[in-house]
């Protein structure tokens, strides 16, 4: 198995563009969960500190939600945790 380098929070993009919206995306030290995405000030925030693993797959699980909201569609909280794990075996297996 070869070695996985991830990407550190520092080299994730500030912002985040789909459906015609920009996203900031900010990490905070201070946060009650692992991440949000407020639709209304159209920002992600993941908590800092996590493993690298941890943040790509919060990541991953924020960006499941800008999509419920932007594109408009409904998607359960317990769909979108399935959906995280298997993007984030996806890339994790063939791409990083």
């Amino acid at each position: 198995m070869k070695k996985i380098k991830l990407p550190k929070p520092s080299s994730y993009p500030k912002r985040i563009y789909f459906a015609d919206e920009c996203y900031s995306i900010k990490f905070k030290k201070k946060l009650d969960c692992y991440g949000k995405t407020c639709a209304t000030k159209k920002a992600i925030i993941i908590k800092q500190g996590m493993s690298h693993r941890e943040t790509l797959a919060t990541f991953i699980h924020e960006l499941l939600h800008l999509i419920e909201f932007e594109a408009p569609m409904k998607i359960k909280h317990k769909t979108v945790y399935k959906l995280e794990k298997a993007i984030t075996e996806i890339l994790l297996d063939n791409f990083l």
